[in-house]
């Protein structure tokens, strides 16, 4: 099932189930990139680091990110803990998930 929750962004839950989407708060776009602070979240899997570090270097030749923070999650297949994603939203203005494989 999908549920709309801002013009443009759909949601959608792979188990099926409808979203409570009225508990969900989406955070704005920044109005731009440059100096902003950009946070790398590494799924584990093999290459994600690679790929996601690649990504890393081009935007930042483009947006000159005044930082850039790379964390790993603990599992591919589990939710990232809770304290990264505490840092992830302490250290970032924006954030790339990568996927490897």
């Amino acid at each position: 099932m999908s549920e709309k929750v801002d013009p443009g962004v759909i949601l959608v839950d792979p188990t099926g189930h409808n979203l409570n989407t009225t508990s969900l708060h989406i955070s704005p776009r920044p109005s731009g990139l440059q100096g902003k602070r950009l946070g790398l979240l590494d799924n584990t899997k093999a290459n994600a680091e690679v790929i996601l570090r690649k990504i890393a270097d081009i935007l930042d030749a483009k947006y000159e990110f005044s930082e850039i923070y790379y964390t790993k999650k603990h599992s591919s297949n589990l939710p990232p803990k809770p304290e990264v994603l505490s840092n992830l939203h302490r250290y970032a203005d924006i954030v790339i998930a990568g996927i490897g494989d």
